[in-house]
This record gives C-alpha cells, sequence and structure tokens, in this order.
C-alpha cells in the first residue's frame, strides 16, 4: 500500500435542547449540547464515548446506515450529506453549542455542511489529516507550515487537496470558532486497516519476521481514543485553529524501539530481521507496500510531526500496550485472526513465502 493510499484510508444516553430552550449548555451545568456528523464507524464512536463520559448531551447525524446498533439510545437526525444541502433540513429548527465534523473526504460534503450549520453552532470541529503540508521534506512540521497547492482542476485533486479545501471552507465560515483536527494514522478498536495490525499478528506468530530498515526510521500512529479525548477537549476549551493529533507519545518513537517493545509485551520468540533500505531495495521490498506503515527518513519525514501544540492544549496519550489489545481484540471481535497477509485485492505487507525468500537472501549478504 503506498502512502497516497495509506492517508486516504486512514485516516472517525442524551436528549437534545428543544427549539425553545437553546441556553448554552455551560450555563445550564448540563454539558454541551454536541452535534456529531457520524459518528458509528471508526474515529466517530471514540468521540462519542469521550463526549458521553464527560456528561455532554450527543446527537448524531448519519443515514442510519452504518453500524446501526451503535449508540441506540441516542438521538438521531437521518441524513445522507451525498445529497447536498438538502440533507440537512432536519437539523434547520435546532441549535448545538458545538458541531463535529468526522473525517469526509470529499470537500463538497464540508461546504454543505459548513454554510447549513453556519448560522446553527457556535463552534466548528473539523478532522482534516497530517496529508495536508505542502511536504516532509524536514523533522517536525508544525501547525503554521504551508499546506498543498490546490490546482484550478479539480480532477487533479486528491486526498491531500481534499482536506486542505475542507480547511480552509471551514475556518472562512467560523474564522474564530473552528479547531481544525490534523491526525497521522490512527489505530485502536475499531481500525478497519491492517497496516499496524501485521506487525502485531507476525508476532503473535512467534515467526521470523522481516524488520523495517536498520530501526532507526520513526513511527507515529495514534490511538483512536486519543483524538476523540481530543476533540470534545478542543470543544470544552473553545480551542481555535489547528492541531497536529500524532503519537504514540512525546517523543520520537524508532521503529526498532516498537517492534521490541511489543514483542516484549507480547511475550513473542520472533526474530527480528533488520536490513538497510538499500538492501532492501535490492530484493524489491519497499516501504509502505510491502512493510506496512515504515515511512523511511531517507524518502522524508512523514512520521516526524510536531505535537508540542496538542499537548501544550491538554492531549494526552494512552499507552501504547492498551492500543496493542485493542487492536488484536478488535481483530479478533471480527473473526479475521488467521489473515494471509500478502493477498487479497488491496494486499497489505509480504506473503510468507516471499518474506522468507528474502530473509533468506539476507542472511547470505
Amino acid at each position: 500500500m503506498k502512502r497516497r493510499r495509506f492517508i486516504k484510508q486512514s485516516t472517525f444516553a442524551a436528549t437534545l435542547l428543544s427549539a425553545s430552550s437553546l441556553f448554552s449548555c455551560s450555563e445550564t451545568n448540563q454539558g454541551l449540547n454536541i452535534l456529531v456528523l457520524g459518528g458509528t464507524d471508526f474515529l466517530g464512536p471514540a468521540i462519542v464515548n469521550a463526549g458521553l463520559r464527560k456528561n455532554h448531551q450527543i446527537t448524531l447525524f448519519n443515514r442510519g446506515i452504518t453500524n446501526p446498533k451503535l449508540f441506540a439510545n441516542l438521538p438521531l437526525k437521518k441524513g445522507d450529506r451525498e445529497k447536498g444541502m438538502a440533507a440537512y433540513a432536519p437539523l434547520k429548527k435546532q441549535r448545538w453549542d458545538v458541531v463535529i465534523d468526522v473525517w469526509p473526504q470529499q470537500v463538497g460534503l464540508v461546504d454543505d455542511a459548513t454554510a447549513a450549520l453556519k448560522d446553527h453552532t457556535d463552534h466548528y470541529i473539523f478532522v482534516s489529516s497530517v496529508a495536508v503540508y505542502k511536504d516532509f521534506n524536514e523533522s517536525g512540521r508544525s501547525e503554521n507550515y504551508p499546506l498543498v497547492a490546490l490546482p484550478q482542476d479539480r480532477s487533479q485533486w486528491e486526498y491531500p487537496e481534499e482536506k486542505t479545501a475542507g480547511e480552509a471552507l471551514v475556518s472562512d465560515r467560523f474564522p474564530g470558532n473552528h479547531t481544525i483536527l490534523r491526525p497521522g494514522p490512527i489505530k485502536g478498536w475499531r481500525d478497519p486497516a491492517l497496516d499496524l495490525l501485521y506487525w502485531l499478528i507476525k508476532l503473535e506468530r512467534n515467526e521470523s519476521i522481516l524488520a523495517p530498515g536498520g530501526g532507526d526510521d520513526a513511527l507515529q500512529f495514534i490511538d483512536v481514543k486519543d483524538v476523540g479525548n481530543f476533540a470534545i477537549t478542543a470543544a470544552e476549551n473553545k480551542l481555535v485553529g489547528a492541531y497536529n493529533c500524532v503519537g504514540p507519545r512525546k517523543e520520537k518513537l524508532p521503529w526498532m524501539t516498537f517492534l521490541e517493545s511489543a514483542k516484549k509485551y507480547l511475550n513473542s520468540t520472533s526474530e527480528l530481521v533488520w536490513s538497510s533500505q538499500e538492501k532492501l531495495r535490492e530484493q524489491k521490498v519497499y516501504a509502505w507496500s510491502d512493510l506496512p506503515l515504515w515511512a523511511p527518513t531517507s524518502d522524508d519525514y512523514f512520521m516526524e510531526i510536531s505535537n508540542t501544540k496538542a499537548l501544550a492544549s491538554g492531549f494526552s496519550y494512552t499507552p501504547i500496550e492498551e492500543t496493542i489489545d485493542d487492536c488484536l481484540a478488535w481483530n479478533k471481535k471480527q473473526g479475521l485472526p488467521n489473515l494471509i497477509f500478502g493477498t487479497g485485492d488491496e494486499p497489505i505487507g509480504l506473503e510468507r513465502s516471499r518474506e522468507l525468500e528474502v530473509i533468506e537472501e539476507l542472511r547470505k549478504s
């Protein structure tokens, strides 16, 4: 899986105030009145759960199709964002303290939502991505770094351009009352991707593993619960502007540190076979596609984004061990523990036979 495809995929019981009772929830001591656009897929449930834990009132707006039994006791306003402005008609007679827009990948959806809800909320939170940055040629990209350019020909837009345009709409329509969250790779409970899981399952299988490069390259991923918690923190504190949501900790996490720590935590006997990127290329083994989540610093610093601003604003981290447990538990709940990697329409990583071939060649060299 190449990085552009990866960042596109990566990445998500209360009552409504009536139209005659549009007071701020901070004034009534009942928590915030929050509208979540989506809320039942991956990041959405983490945001909803974080809000409920803080006693906020949550209303969902979605089609009622994805995981319809999830949050069955919460108010649901049905609407299909793909149908444009008309979809927001059920929301026009109410007002919310905060609207949280979870992961739309098309700027047209953001355009409709921000236009329809501009006069119906005091604060708009938009989930974007670190993919919006113009480049990753240096370590420590912060929120004030230039974003990707937007070609006039929209047929040339991809995921980063769509997100960048969405951010611009949000900041324009909510100039002093918006928060933009820019997560890196999001992992944990309900994660639909198999990239981090690739490494965890291989460790559980106690087999020799072709490890990514020499082990010095950085790895960044963030627990979905941490993004959910910070979205609520942003709502409570009316944070304004953009915030990188990257982790899984304050300091750099080298691949060798991560895999050795995960190996110890899982009581794995796997042998980790490290090699240089140059030798791996000679074997036609590449980052992202063959070795998931690996972003060599010889290519760029995609996995070394700054988290300083978010940390100063209350961002907190789930222990890596808990993220590991959640990934593996969700996989087993879905009934996929016997995954064969390197197969399928969008294969993840190397097939075992090919991996063994490469390991053998590297040992000879």
